[in-house]
């Protein structure tokens, strides 16, 4: 599948985005099934797009449904810090709404691509899949058992950028993009 014309104005390097629905790290996985006429690509940020040495998530996933819906999803495969996890989910938001990336994740300039709060205005959801749980360390164990102490952190960026957060253990996986919504 060839990038669309909106896709290549954004200035993200071809060879970091894939026509990929799933990533995976160190038994960690998030993946959908995509439903016909679904378009998902996958957008590697650490080392690739963003080579800055600020916090950010592993990917975002630029999704648009048959029924129309677009979205960025952003996703972090996290051990089990998940204080870490919505830091980098807030420094990633953070840089790609800023102007020195040209606001991709907002209407305007780029109004054909996704953007982070088109869903029926009530935004989309970041996934954050922990290994927690499952054979994981007995510290990633406690610090993923600590997610509701970060509820001021989740609300925070609900509000700011109509992100919301969705913890998950080991695998995460979802049949079309409509059910992330």
């Amino acid at each position: 599948m060839s990038l669309p014309e909106w896709f290549k104005t954004t200035g993200i390097p071809e060879s970091c985005v894939e026509d990929k629905s799933s990533c995976e790290e160190n038994k960690r996985r998030f993946s959908i099934t995509p439903k016909p006429l679904d378009q998902i690509w996958r957008v590697k940020l650490d080392g690739c797009w963003i080579k800055q040495n600020e916090k950010k998530v592993d990917y975002l996933f630029w999704v648009k449904s048959k029924s129309g819906k677009k979205a960025i999803v952003p996703v972090e495969l996290k051990g089990g810090d998940y204080g870490k996890a919505l830091m980098q989910i807030d420094s990633t938001l953070q840089l790609l709404c800023n102007h020195s990336y040209k606001n991709i994740l907002h209407t305007g300039q780029y109004q054909n691509s996704p953007g982070h709060n088109l869903v029926n205005n009530n935004g989309v959801q970041a996934y954050v899949v922990l290994s927690q749980g499952h054979g994981a360390s007995k510290r990633a164990s406690k610090r993923g058992r600590k997610i509701p102490q970060h509820h001021s952190k989740l609300e925070r960026i609900r509000q700011k950028y109509q992100v919301r957060v969705k913890p998950t253990t080991k695998r995460f996986h979802t049949k079309g993009i409509d059910s992330l919504f």
